[in-house]
């Protein structure tokens, strides 16, 4: 009986997909309920609930947890209600760098450099200050405005010196990575919004189109990952949903009946590609999302991931009104978390959206690869660029080594301090400088804004030793 429930869930699914709308799991198994104090007394989540019969958390707890924090971090703050939570550069500083894109001090109490970004970097190693669509690229809505970003962290980032000691960043640890457009007259009610000065433009007002959270618990120092978007992005790839009245921001009308009427994406649309560019007039890129819900139907547990995220999404849009109601333009694409913090972040050990993507932040590595014989041993989805080492390996940092932070190099280097970076063992100064220094030493390898300082240490007796690094 429990195979053919599963089997009769999985073809629901499947029709609601075919004829593009939300999909939503009937089953009682995969309700997922919105608590009505998230929004009477927001709160940011401390730890993942353990809700499942073994004591432990299931997809409910996961997505429960994202949507609390998003919620919380987009309400009004007590102290100043013109400021949403996430605002707050007392609790969340903004990332800065300076205009040679070298970082500043982000954790004084003043804004002085750059905090807005047209592209962030996915690649390896290299600082989430530029390039953020993935490749290098950068990315254009239907009016051929640039895509702006901007990174936000809590406060304790800031306490380079104590987390530097650490195998694990602190619980609570939180980053936040925000996707802007420029919004013309008549879109301002369908987003969260800011008016802003960026570089010579004064006043310019931008809707959010992309929110990624990532989130350290002391269950879960390998981070829970979310990713929300604004509902009017782009369509699904597949079974596209029905073009907004207003059109899409990063889909043509062209494209999207185009996507309607082929199996497969047409050329003329070149869909999910883009090039790196400084520009802040571009020619439109045309987006459209590849894995719905970061999910293919034949991922391990896809119909509880769907179920549960599609269902807990439509109870939280019954509850925002007020100063709320506008995040009901809102959803949450996914999330991803891993099942055994002993183990590393690899693809058996991960749970949730395995394919996770957000359409406007990862634009072209949207194709997830799940499968190591055709992947070439990149996974294209969070751990891929932020890995995670279980804590059963004691010698081995997920603080300043492994790149599970990508911003904890810039907030150190524009604080002043320098990183000790893992690099295997080291016998003598004649083969340091070899294993520490150069663009394939281990100081550049963990971020490209870290150079070898000259000095190393051995910690563990022919095992593990420790480049200095420090910012260029």
């Amino acid at each position: 009986m429990k195979n053919q429930l599963k089997l009769i869930t999985l073809f629901s699914l499947t029709i609601l997909s075919l004829i593009g709308l939300p999909i939503h799991a009937k089953t009682e198994a995969y309700e997922c309920a919105a608590d009505k104090t998230w929004f009477t007394n927001p709160s940011m989540p401390t730890e993942v609930k353990k809700s499942a019969p073994d004591g432990q958390s299931n997809f409910c707890d996961f997505y429960q947890f994202s949507w609390q924090a998003f919620i919380y971090l987009m309400s009004p703050s007590g102290k100043d209600s013109s400021q949403r939570n996430f605002q707050v550069t007392s609790n969340y500083p903004i990332l800065e760098v300076s205009k040679d894109k070298k970082p500043v001090n982000s954790c004084d109490d003043t804004i002085t450099e750059n905090t807005f970004f047209i592209s962030l970097d996915k690649a390896h190693g290299l600082p989430e200050r530029i390039h953020q669509a993935g490749d290098s690229a950068t990315i254009y809505d239907q009016q051929g405005d640039v895509v702006y970003y901007d990174v936000k962290f809590s406060r304790n980032m800031c306490n380079v010196a104590d987390i530097k000691t650490r195998n694990n960043f602190p619980s609570g640890t939180t980053e936040m990575k925000t996707a802007w457009k420029v919004l013309k007259d008549g879109e301002k009610d369908n987003y969260f919004t800011i008016v802003t000065d960026i570089g010579t433009q004064k006043n310019v007002t931008l809707g959010m189109i992309g929110y990624h959270l990532a989130i350290a618990t002391t269950d879960h120092p390998e981070f829970v990952w979310a990713t929300f978007e604004q509902k009017n992005n782009a369509p699904d790839c597949t079974n596209p949903q029905t073009t907004p009245v207003k059109g899409w921001s990063f889909t043509s009308n062209q494209c999207a009946d185009l996507l309607k009427k082929n199996s497969v994406l047409p050329l003329e649309c070149n869909f999910n590609t883009a090039q790196s560019s400084t520009s802040i007039k571009g020619k439109p890129t045309e987006i459209c999302r590849v894995y719905p819900y970061g999910t293919d139907q034949a991922d391990p547990n896809a119909p509880e991931n769907l179920g549960t995220l599609t269902s807990l999404n439509t109870n939280v849009a019954a509850l925002l009104t007020g100063d709320m109601a506008v995040f009901k333009n809102y959803f949450n694409v996914g999330a991803l978390w891993v099942s055994d913090i002993k183990e590393g972040s690899t693809i058996s050990n991960q749970r949730g959206s395995l394919r996770l993507a957000n359409t406007v932040a990862e634009t072209t590595f949207q194709n997830v690869d799940l499968n190591p014989k055709t992947n070439q041993g990149f996974i294209s989805n969070c751990f891929g660029c932020h890995g995670f080492e279980g804590t059963g390996l004691t010698t081995n940092k997920n603080t300043t080594s492994g790149g599970l932070s990508h911003i904890f190099d810039d907030i150190a280097a524009g604080v002043g301090e320098c990183l000790d970076v893992q690099a295997g063992p080291i016998m003598d100064n004649s083969k340091a400088k070899a294993i520490c220094g150069g663009t394939s030493g281990a100081c550049e390898n963990s971020s490209n804004i870290l150079k070898w300082n000259g000095q190393w240490t051995t910690t563990v007796p022919g095992k593990m030793s420790v480049c200095g690094c420090c910012g260029s």
